[in-house]
């Protein structure tokens, strides 16, 4: 059951919505033990059999939590590292196994058949018992199991912490349907379900199509290369911005706040500023929880910069078990090293120059569509297929015959010539890719972010990307209304075509 599908729309959400503020009449336990068991039923759904796994992994958390904050402080410090190695080695059996075992014994590793949410589940029960170490914050069993399986966040994010979301399970006051809470989460959630419907879908087709030849080592343009490349980005961008914001959409509904993921990642001008942008949780996560004791009493220079790159290499490692993955997460860290030295070599200005602005943008929007490839390509060999054409040193020999029904279509109304398609973007690219790409990237630099555009607050802290956007900010209102409907029913004639999110892979 995804958030895009018919099922979960019209019949769980409005059910599990009820139910919840139903239960709570009666009593605030009597609601969160019932949004808990809709949210686990909402796991099932996927696989009824590794429900039991989130089931057995809060009951020992808790437990181990609660051990913790009885004990000593050497006991419970052994109970922390017995619970994080618990929860690592849980994650690691699933996820990296077989690519262990491939690397030992030389063979090619299959997709890893991991539990859905398990990456996400393991960061947020690795932190909730850090922070009971750390505070020995009380502890109640129906209030942190669902913490941990609230449904809005539970299979893709964003990475949750204790002291905001576990405190919000706290308030009664929350347990009372707030009419205005249900316009901003629909209202968000629909422009988060647009994002994926109506842009990421849409360039999923033409972002296959390059990296699956790629694939099959086929000949591929540097238009192509740098065409899928552009089309990735976008794509990844707005499937997961989008998923983000219906997660917060969907918490609002149960008057709870969920973090902020995404920030305007596109319009950073440096590494640093994007990954302070990007997937916001699980930076702050690897922050807190892996760089920040790698380097804690630990000054030198040296040591801090293979910090960057343990770091970022298992950000590589968390979203998947393979070498593409891995060459990911260094890249960034040599991007994020790049980033320090040169900050260090040229001390930042108080008022930047707009031509400094634009080229420190241009490098880091461009730095991420390369490292992009990495990502989403089948395998190393196919990512350097790319990559060398991207940098113009393949063989581009291009098929007679034009494979792409877009360009067809395009020869036929006289946009383009058919020399200009065999030579320039051949059998795996397109112009219709090229509008699409375009139009994508200029709504993810151009327009203002939902989260600028509805002024929705999780944490001051993460308001400093806003812009001032004047007329278009969101009020409750009949227009506002009327234009969240005009989009759902846009939305709503294309959920036939029900697509998974990227990151459930992860």
């Amino acid at each position: 059951m995804l958030f895009n599908s018919p099922e979960f729309i019209f019949l769980f959400l409005p059910v599990a919505v009820a139910l919840h503020f139903t239960l709570a009449r009666w009593s605030v336990g009597a609601a969160v033990v019932g949004t808990t068991l809709s949210s686990l039923f909402f796991y099932a759904w996927w696989n009824p059999p590794f429900v039991l796994l989130p089931i057995a992994s809060i009951a020992a958390n808790f437990w181990l939590a609660r051990a913790m904050a009885a004990a000593e402080k050497p006991a419970a410090r052994r109970l922390l590292i017995a619970g994080v190695v618990g929860n690592v080695l849980v994650l690691s059996y699933y996820k990296y196994a077989d690519f262990l075992l491939s690397i030992i014994y030389g063979y090619k590793a299959a997709p890893p058949n991991v539990p859905l949410a398990l990456s996400f589940t393991t960061f947020v029960q690795i932190a909730f018992l850090v922070d009971v170490y750390r505070r020995r914050i009380p502890l109640d069993f129906g209030r942190y199991a669902l913490f941990v399986a609230f449904f809005p966040h539970l299979i893709a994010g964003p990475i949750v912490r204790w002291n905001s979301l576990g405190r919000q399970l706290a308030d009664a006051s929350r347990y009372r349907l707030d009419w205005s809470n249900v316009a901003l989460g629909l209202t968000i959630f629909t422009f988060g379900l647009a994002k994926k419907v109506l842009i990421a879908d849409s360039l999923a087709p033409h972002v296959s199509t390059v990296f699956d030849a790629a694939a099959r080592a086929e000949p591929i343009t540097a238009i192509a290369a740098w065409g899928a490349a552009f089309a990735f980005s976008a794509q990844i961008y707005f499937d997961f911005s989008g998923y983000s914001d219906m997660a917060v959409g969907l918490g609002l509904l149960f008057n709870f706040r969920l973090p902020i993921n995404f920030a305007a990642p596109f319009r950073a001008t440096s590494a640093s500023d994007f990954w302070r942008r990007w997937h916001i949780t699980l930076s702050q996560f690897l922050r807190d929880y892996v760089y920040g004791p790698l380097t804690f009493g630990r000054p030198a220079r040296a040591w801090r910069a293979t910090s960057v790159m343990i770091t970022m290499v298992l950000a590589g490692l968390w979203h998947g078990a393979g070498w593409t993955f891995i060459a990911w997460g260094a890249y960034h860290g040599v991007l994020l090293l790049i980033n320090v030295a040169w900050q260090q070599a040229v001390p930042a200005s108080d008022s930047p120059t707009r031509t400094g602005q634009f080229l420190g943008w241009a490098l880091t929007f461009t730095a991420f569509v390369v490292g992009a490839v990495l990502f989403r390509a089948a395998d190393i060999a196919a990512s350097l297929h790319l990559l060398t054409a991207m940098a113009g040193l393949a063989d581009a020999a291009v098929p007679a015959s034009i494979a792409l029904p877009w360009d067809q279509w395009a020869i036929r109304q006289g946009y383009v010539s058919e020399e200009f398609v065999r030579t320039w973007l051949g059998s795996t690219w397109s112009v219709v890719g090229s509008v699409w790409t375009g139009a994508a990237l200029a709504v993810a630099l151009l327009v203002p972010d939902t989260m600028e555009i509805v002024g929705y607050r999780e944490g001051e802290a993460q308001s400093h990307w806003r812009r001032p956007i004047g007329a278009l900010a969101w009020r409750p209102s009949l227009i506002a209304a009327g234009v969240t409907i005009v989009l759902f029913a846009e939305v709503y004639f294309r959920l036939g075509r029900v697509n998974e999110f990227l990151y459930f892979q992860f």
